[in-house]
């Protein structure tokens, strides 16, 4: 009696353990079909028309290429340790002052790190009135932070930031009369031939889920492999 209940245990443990791991598995599975969803949603938005309006600058319109007349701030803010192929460095920001009087930080592209942390990377300022394109995006992610400051000026009229906090970047720029739009535009070509065009996909590639799934699957086979040779070896 004692061994036909240790058997039923058996085999219930392992029909919860193989449902639980084909689950996971196909988790994992329906993670990376919504990544996929996503990024190709990102990539399709980029190629529809170009919108003028300054009125549809919201989150609705993400991805979305515009094109925007205004003015660049002579400020430019350095966010740190952004990774562009396996490299630290930073994105480069400057705010844009829309001819409706709208600001927008423009993504101006990535500068690897100088190898003395209190070098300056050159970024040209642009004066005058200038027509600019680029992708809206959410503000971004911050990378490892080093410091418990997060603004740092390290320039004339440079700044490094270790995180986007609008709050603290309206208090280095002159706003009055204007409105900062809490979103970002990058630029489609890179203005400074010393900085590269860094987009990243709003949410990581799905290779890693796949990755995890054939492990789950793998796990799943090996607990079905091993329950059948032990139930040979009982009987």
């Amino acid at each position: 009696m004692k061994e036909k209940n240790r058997s039923i245990f058996i085999n219930i443990l392992f029909v919860i353990s193989f449902l639980t791991l084909i689950r996971l598995g196909f988790w994992q599975l329906d993670r990376a079909d919504q990544k996929n969803e996503i990024n190709q949603n990102f990539i399709e938005r980029q190629s529809e028309e170009e919108i003028t309006d300054q009125s549809l600058i919201n989150e609705e319109n993400l991805w979305r290429k515009f094109t925007l007349d205004g003015e660049f701030l002579n400020i430019n803010f350095f966010l740190d340790n952004q990774m562009y192929r396996r490299n630290a460095g930073y994105s480069v920001f400057t705010p844009f002052v829309t001819s409706k009087g709208l600001v927008i930080l423009v993504n101006r592209g990535w500068h690897p790190l100088p190898e003395l942390r209190d070098e300056i990377p050159f970024i040209r300022n642009i004066i005058g009135s200038k027509t600019i394109t680029g992708i809206l995006s959410s503000i971004p992610s911050h990378g490892i932070i080093l410091t418990d400051q997060n603004i740092e000026l390290i320039g004339t009229n440079s700044v490094r930031i270790q995180r986007m906090d609008l709050d603290e970047i309206k208090n280095m720029i002159e706003m009055e009369n204007l409105k900062m739009i809490p979103l970002v535009l990058t630029l489609d070509k890179p203005i400074d031939q010393n900085l590269v065009k860094h987009l990243v996909l709003p949410v990581s590639n799905s290779e890693k889920n796949y990755g995890y799934a054939f492990q789950w699957f793998a796990f799943a086979a090996t607990l079905l492999i091993i329950f059948i040779v032990l139930r040979k070896k009982t009987k």
